[in-house]
């Protein structure tokens, strides 16, 4: 794949995901002990791609360091990728494209975003634009609730004539006369972020410089000016992970491997447990698959692990805990004889004895004191807005 080069757009702001992004960009909140975008790169690297730009801006020195500590010191990882991390002040996505222009000489470009985890058959999407020879290609898939998306209007060979962004009932009327016979009018098919385009692209997001977003500008602004379109649509796995109940969803998709060949970190043993290295641990231990844990996790005696539970690195848990359907970050400090259920505790928490937590989201480095019941909350340390 030397003829493409794969752009990660890694600078969003994560606000919806507050508080897991109060220290960290949204590119490296972790699911199942892997940041989304390692899961991203890996994405590129499968499908043969070795020219990756990373582009960054919200907390850029945050994945520069990342990027240095776990690619760029590991040759064996690094392997014959060659990734480049340019810091730009850019408005939205296409602008973000724009500003690293002069780092791509390939013909093709493969857009993607840092914060999606996927198993989009990413070769075959790739296979796919070449074979149509169109300007661009746009993923999508069939989704259950449909009401908050737009409309497609697509023909039998998937090239895309018309978008309509959440239309009223007249216009689905008049979508639907208009429809020649080899058109379908699809209500259920969403854009799932992953772009690929001819180069000239480039040449015209510089003369067009009003264009800032592909799905508002620039897609709109192809089909207007009879650019062909092509919507590559297939079954696969596809998570926003935009709020903390859709990110707790991530985690337990790739645990059950509705993902495949996406999994959680480490090596898969005894049919579902994950780890790299087993945990030290008191007597009485019991840990339900499917569940991932860390390296270098402290578990005291009788703490129970159940089903979708993900422990991350230097985690410490004690007596008579019991974690059940929950994300525990790296370097927390968990009581005895607490619950944790359903529940996000980010990096560097404290929570004292006896504490019960209950579908609550704890920021990073926040402290609940002992036997404290919470319930449905996002809790962040005082003084942070």
């Amino acid at each position: 794949m030397d003829r493409w080069t794969g752009v990660i757009l890694a600078g969003g702001l994560g606000s919806r995901l507050f508080p897991l992004t109060q220290d960290i960009p949204k590119p490296l909140v972790q699911v199942a002990g892997k940041s989304m975008l390692d899961f991203a790169i890996d994405h590129l690297r499968y499908a043969g791609i070795k020219k990756i730009i990373i582009v960054l801006k919200h907390m850029g020195e945050k994945i520069r360091q990342h990027m240095e500590k776990h690619w760029f010191n590991d040759a064996a990882r690094l392997g014959d990728l060659d990734i480049q991390i340019p810091h730009v002040d850019s408005k939205d996505t296409a602008d973000a494209l724009r500003a690293v222009d002069h780092l791509i000489d390939t013909d093709h470009i493969l857009v993607s975003m840092g914060d999606i985890v996927t198993n989009l058959p990413l070769k075959q999407f790739l296979d796919f634009h070449m074979s149509k020879r169109g300007f661009a290609t746009i993923s999508m898939k069939a989704v259950d609730e449909p009401t908050q998306y737009g409309v497609v209007i697509i023909d039998s060979d998937k090239k895309i004539h018309t978008f309509l962004e959440k239309p009223d009932s007249q216009e689905l009327y008049v979508s639907s006369m208009i429809q020649r016979s080899d058109m379908f009018q699809h209500t259920n098919l969403i854009n799932t972020g992953i772009y690929a385009f001819n180069k000239e692209i480039l040449q015209i997001l510089r003369k067009e410089r009003q264009l800032m977003d592909f799905g508002k500008h620039v897609f709109r602004f192809l089909l207007e000016n009879k650019y062909p379109i092509y919507g590559f649509v297939e079954n696969y796995y596809w998570m926003d992970v935009g709020q903390p109940r859709p990110y707790l969803w991530a985690n337990w998709d790739l645990l059950r491997k509705y993902g495949w060949p996406i999994t959680p970190r480490g090596v898969e043993h005894d049919g579902g447990l994950w780890y790299e290295s087993f945990p030290t641990h008191g007597e009485g231990l019991k840990i339900d698959k499917p569940s991932f844990i860390g390296n270098n996790v402290s578990l005291g005696s009788r703490v129970s692990i159940h089903s979708l539970s993900v422990i991350c690195d230097d985690v410490e848990i004690g007596n008579e805990t019991t974690i059940d359907k929950s994300v525990v970050w790296e370097s927390v400090k968990i009581g005895s004889k607490c619950t944790i259920r359903e529940s996000i505790v980010c990096s560097g928490a404290k929570i004292g004895d006896g504490v019960e937590l209950n579908e609550c989201v704890v920021g990073p480095g926040t402290a609940i004191e002992p036997g404290s019941r919470r319930q449905y909350e996002k809790i962040v340390r005082p003084g942070h807005k």
